[in-house]
């Protein structure tokens, strides 16, 4: 494989000449869309439930991050024991029943957040299933050569997914309906399925006695305390996502009119896509460290530019560029990460990644959310921006090598 490439014109989009890397990026990025559609719905439908209370549009969060926080680490030694692309396909058998369970709710004018939120926290526990073995799987079907592509185009989905999945929906929800939009969802992760019937596995099963699985656990608790780089990593991501959660949990109460969220994501969304295709030439522009770093503080001054403003144009502006500082953060430090990895405990540390990423945005939001009911949601964005800003420069000099 690796011959049919001149290195020299190898690009980010080089691994979608391959056809099995190709249709499974398809499908992975629509299983992403989808997620991130429902997190708009299940946030529109808290709002309205709840008139706008803070404290609970800010479980909505918990109950989406906590799940994959608690389950990551679990899911992840399983990608690394079992054949991916089965568990794949189980996992978005279960994630096709929660957004039927809350259209079952709208439908029949049930407002019971609880019953929200539990729907919501189901859907994370699909989603802790699929993200460690969905990377682990999705580099297996390029060459060593395309590694880095083909990790950028897996954040590329995954956080391009975050943001125009609940774009998408905010556009959709007033012509078709919150009810509408959950079936599609559903009916998304069976065209995922479909896809992964047709993939081939590439991973032998390894059958584990509870013991061995311990020393799984065991195993990459030490790589994560010698190995610096991924050390460094994941304090550096843990802390910005502490962060980033005021981005779904609080820029909503800002606005004069909620459906202005969904064209605001779809702007934070197209922020995304243009970093992806910028993102060659920005992580060559400095080092990986400098980069974080810049990109970290520039995400808090964008957060308290958020605050100082409600114009629509102005936060449309902001909200693209912070779309391009989310992917360039986000995917640098994934490929630090996964470069580092030796492939026989690539599940593990993805999803201690994960778990730390989504386990600082599932505990963080509450915090923003209470604060939010003691000052206004700009004062809390203030907060946050300084809280950014005053880590990266504390972080500053943590080299990633």
């Amino acid at each position: 494989m690796s011959n049919i490439y001149d290195k020299q014109s190898l690009s980010i989009w080089s691994p979608l000449k391959i056809f099995d890397f190709r249709i499974f990026w398809a499908g992975m990025s629509l299983s992403t869309i989808a997620f991130w559609m429902q997190n708009i719905i299940v946030t529109s439908l808290m709002i309205k439930w709840t008139d706008s209370d803070a404290l609970m549009l800010s479980f909505v969060q918990t109950a989406l991050f906590l799940p994959a926080m608690l389950l990551s680490l679990p899911f992840g030694i399983l990608a690394d024991i079992v054949d991916r692309r089965k568990f794949l396909i189980f996992s978005q058998l279960w994630m096709m029943l929660p957004p039927l369970i809350i259209s079952a709710l709208a439908l029949t004018d049930t407002k019971s957040p609880i019953a929200l939120l539990t729907a919501t926290a189901m859907l994370s526990v699909g989603n802790a299933m699929k993200l460690p073995c969905q990377s682990a799987y999705l580099v297996s079907l390029t060459n060593k050569e395309l590694m880095p592509f083909s990790i950028a185009l897996n954040s590329m989905s995954v956080n391009g997914g975050r943001v125009i999945g609940p774009a998408t929906a905010g556009f959709l929800m007033p012509i078709l309906g919150a009810t509408s939009l959950l079936i599609a969802n559903s009916f998304v992760y069976f065209i995922y399925i479909i896809i992964l019937l047709n993939l081939p596995s590439k991973f032998k099963i390894i059958k584990l006695t509870y013991p061995q699985i311990i020393k799984k656990i065991e195993g990459i608790i030490t790589y994560s305390t010698q190995e610096k780089t991924y050390r460094i990593i994941l304090l550096r991501g843990g802390l910005y996502f502490c962060t980033w959660s005021t981005i779904l949990g609080i820029i909503p109460l800002i606005l004069n009119d909620p459906k202005d969220f969904g064209f605001l994501y779809g702007l934070f969304g197209t922020g995304a896509v243009v970093g992806a295709s910028l993102y060659g030439i920005l992580s060559n522009l400095t080092s990986k460290t400098t980069g974080i770093n810049i990109g970290i503080c520039l995400h808090g001054v964008i957060l308290l530019l958020l605050s100082l403003t409600n114009n629509i144009f102005l936060l449309g502006c902001l909200m693209l560029l912070m779309g391009i500082t989310s992917f360039f953060v986000m995917t640098s430090l994934q490929v630090s990460a996964q470069q580092k990895f030796p492939d026989e405990i690539r599940g593990r540390g993805l999803a201690l990644i994960t778990t730390v990423f989504m386990g600082a945005t599932a505990l963080s939001s509450p915090f923003w959310g209470y604060l939010t009911n003691f000052v206004t949601p700009s004062t809390t964005l203030k907060i946050a921006s300084f809280f950014a800003i005053f880590f990266a420069l504390f972080l500053s000099n943590k080299k990633i090598s």
